[in-house]
């Protein structure tokens, strides 16, 4: 997935929030990968009127948490 997709959004945008968050993941031992993958999928599908089929993304991307 290309994360240049949110660089509208200042946890992306704005290194020192960037930082922050990427702190608060490792803190979490959650990967920033996650979150954004995540906020990704939100975007994409933030016009549809129905969630099918996105439970089993979500699922597929909180696997990637070791």
């Amino acid at each position: 997935m290309d994360s240049s997709y949110l660089n509208d959004l200042p946890l992306w945008a704005d290194d020192e929030a960037h930082t922050i968050l990427e702190n608060i993941c490792k803190e979490a031992n959650v990967p920033v990968e996650v979150i954004t993958q995540l906020v990704m999928l939100q975007r994409e599908r933030q016009h549809q009127e129905r969630a099918a089929g996105i439970y089993p993304r979500i699922e597929e991307i909180l696997g990637l948490i070791d």
